[in-house]
């Protein structure tokens, strides 16, 4: 099964050299895709249809360079549905002249986001999105070896808020797009715990167009106080039911090689660990950052955060590296709250806990826990 990387968070927008690093460690993974899509990228969302200015070209032609040389097929990915008007002229020069910018830096494969709209999720909508993808598909006809796949607004089936049997924008949207064209989708939610044969088949129903699953297992754009890096678990589905699965992890460049070693190669925490020189100490708090379904089954008491806080030396102010930088925030939050839990615990005055809440968290969250 064909497995890439989808740049395609909240929050974070790779540097040329973040960018060259991950694609470069996919290629000695011998991967497959690379999705181009961040949503910090002006030009590719909010102001998708602004041309981009030479620097972000310089960056784009360094991406193709850096995906061809490491046999990675570079997908450019374009986020036109929050403005876009497919019945305006102007609108639709715009969309051409963009697509076309990128063909001429040296883009072959394009991906059409229709992802996170707020907009109503019916027969015009899906219809709107038809066109857009029609006309993306005349633009790319000539190309040799071109392709083209798009994500639908309705992207998991807890969207489709029932039946994806009986959803409008779903229906409308299949009975009319390109069968050739391949379809991104999330799972059950946006974040599945599991993905399997039996959660993509009612999908296949709706449509005959080929899926690849967009996989937001690691991602942590949504919290972005902390990251996962556990083993990669739950996904049992076959290359019979779908294309492809990429991965949309977290936009900080080392942690996502690592968890581009436990996707392709499975490697154990051990292994990782000794590879990317983090002390055994991570271990101890390892259940903390498993993954979005693991709960540690500790029981947090005086004794098991005193066992955690243990690790806080080496981990927070001895270890230097650069993926402890990546992982710094994260380490001193969580070390933070073991703090305020231990004063919990000890049934410190209410002056000591609100001087030490109001130092660390928000207003809101420091007065409902005094409260």
């Amino acid at each position: 099964m064909k497995k890439g990387y989808i740049e395609g968070y909240y929050g974070r927008l790779f540097s040329k050299e973040e960018r060259e690093m991950v694609i470069n460690h996919m290629g000695s993974l011998k991967m497959d895709f690379y999705i181009y899509g961040p949503k910090e990228d002006p030009y590719h969302r909010l102001n998708w249809q602004k041309l981009y200015p030479k620097k972000q070209c310089d960056e784009l032609k360094a991406f193709l360079r850096s995906s061809i040389k490491n046999n990675i097929k570079p997908v450019y990915a374009l986020s036109p549905g929050m403005s876009m008007d497919a019945n305006s002229k102007k609108d639709i020069k715009k969309l051409k002249d963009k697509i076309n910018q990128a063909k001429k830096l040296g883009f072959k494969h394009f991906a059409i986001f229709f992802d996170d709209l707020d907009q109503i999720k019916d027969k015009k909508l899906a219809s709107s999105h038809v066109e857009i993808l029609n006309l993306v598909s005349q633009l790319l006809k000539k190309m040799k070896d071109h392709s083209l796949i798009f994500c639908p607004t309705i992207y998991c089936n807890s969207f489709a808020k029932g039946d994806l049997l009986h959803n409008e924008y779903l229906l409308t949207l299949a009975s009319k797009v390109n069968k050739d064209l391949p379809l991104l989708w999330t799972g059950r939610e946006v974040v599945s715990p599991n993905i399997k044969d039996s959660d993509i088949s009612v999908l296949k129903k709706v449509f005959k167009n080929p899926i690849i699953i967009w996989d937001n297992y690691y991602a942590n754009d949504y919290c972005s106080n902390k990251f996962f890096i556990g083993s990669y678990s739950g996904r049992s589905v076959s290359k019979k039911t779908i294309s492809a699965i990429g991965l949309n992890p977290t936009g900080m460049a080392i942690t996502d090689c690592i968890i581009l070693d436990r996707f392709v190669l499975n490697k154990s925490t051990s292994e990782l660990l000794q590879d990317y020189g983090i002390p055994s100490s991570f271990k101890k708090i390892l259940p903390y950052f498993n993954g979005p379904f693991k709960r540690s089954t500790k029981n947090l008491n005086l004794k098991t955060i005193e066992n955690l806080q243990k690790a806080e030396k080496e981990l927070c102010i001895e270890w230097k590296s650069n993926l402890q930088l990546e992982w710094s925030q994260h380490l001193w939050r969580f070390f933070g709250d073991l703090h305020l839990l231990k004063k919990t615990l000890k049934k410190e005055n209410k002056k000591k806990l609100e001087e030490f809440a109001k130092r660390r968290y928000s207003e809101p969250l420091s007065q409902q826990l005094l409260d």
